[in-house]
């Protein structure tokens, strides 16, 4: 039933809901072959996880990969009709996630096609991917129903995040005890009062006016930012589980690397390629974490890692709000690269 589901609420162009409890935002964009393809693109969202932040940039990828299908599946709770005093935790988003990728290869695996799997992930996305990944590998009724090709970690808060500049700022409200939930979900309220027209034209102004200023851009790419940001602030519900994720990210994604260690070490005899971004000055990932990362998983032929090095425009960690078309151009490229695909 769960995988009839899955297949039917994949069929439109647009941001869409799995039944799955609670419901999960999707989106999602079949292959532009005739046949089914063997390939998906999956990226899994950060924090806060709205699927709206990454369209221009899946749409744009897509572009370039037409035989790709491709899914981007948003974290739990992060819906603004959600119940305001209930949040998904860490372990309930790993779950979650490896139940949505375990049904959709089941899918596949029904109509005889083992697919291949290309991984993007964001942020804490990337800590939830590793331990999704890993019980798909533990589940004895995947053995040999798919295989992982790629997998790119963004800006990824995968060790030690509360030693980031953010993460020390979180950690100091936390231990404080400042009630900063409530006083945001508070300002969310307050700005909900606002005409539509008022709060998505500030919304606008704050993107895309106030940050480029008279240089040219094509604004039609930031429309679904302004859209996943005026959900954001719209919605008490979405703030609610957005910034408890965030605390629980403090305690949870720590210097514990035994997971880290199991997956980059073995994605070779798993055949998984993978590519490691990071910004340059990065507010979640403080340069000591990222140079360590760096240090003991950079390998040329498994794990490629780089650091952002325009200094015009950086990529920063929020590359999805505003820089979806300069960092496609960069992941449409390192694909190509690291796993050798000729599509001219």
């Amino acid at each position: 039933m769960f995988r009839l589901l899955v297949t039917n609420n994949l069929t439109k162009m647009s941001v869409t809901y799995i039944n799955t409890t609670p419901k999960t935002p999707v989106y999602h964009r079949p292959a532009k072959t005739a046949k089914p393809s063997n390939d998906i693109l999956i990226l899994i969202p950060g924090n806060p996880g709205l699927v709206d932040f990454y369209i221009t940039y899946l749409d744009l990828i897509h572009a370039q990969f037409p035989h790709f299908e491709v899914l981007c599946i948003g974290h739990a709770g992060f819906l603004k009709s959600g119940a305001k005093n209930v949040t998904y935790d860490l372990g309930f988003q790993i779950e979650h996630k490896y139940e949505i990728v375990k049904q959709l290869v089941l899918s596949k695996n029904e109509r005889k096609i083992v697919p291949n799997l290309y991984f993007l992930h964001h942020s804490m996305g990337s800590f939830v991917y590793q331990r999704a990944l890993q019980k798909m590998y533990a589940d004895k009724t995947l053995h040999g129903a798919f295989n992982v090709r790629f997998s790119g970690f963004i800006t990824p808060t995968i060790t030690d995040i509360a030693a980031s500049p953010s993460g020390q700022k979180l950690t100091t409200l936390m231990k404080w005890n400042v009630p900063f939930v409530q006083i945001a979900v508070l300002l969310s309220f307050v700005l909900g009062l606002l005409p539509d027209f008022v709060l998505r034209g500030l919304i606008k102004y704050h993107l895309i006016t106030r940050k480029v200023g008279d240089r040219a851009i094509d604004s039609s790419s930031y429309e679904n930012s302004i859209e996943g940001v005026y959900k954001l602030l719209q919605s008490e519900t979405i703030i609610n589980q957005a910034l408890t994720m965030a605390q629980e990210e403090m305690r949870y994604i720590a210097l514990d690397i035994d997971v880290n260690d199991w997956y980059f070490k073995n994605s070779d005899k798993l055949g998984i390629k993978n590519w490691m971004f990071f910004a340059k000055n990065d507010h979640w990932v403080h340069d000591e974490t990222r140079d360590f990362l760096i240090d003991r998983y950079h390998d040329d032929k498994v794990t490629v890692c780089e650091v952002c090095e325009d200094t015009e425009n950086p990529i920063t960690h929020s590359f999805c709000v505003t820089q979806s078309e300069q960092f496609a151009g960069i992941t449409i490229d390192r694909i190509k690269k690291i796993c050798d695909l000729d599509l001219d």
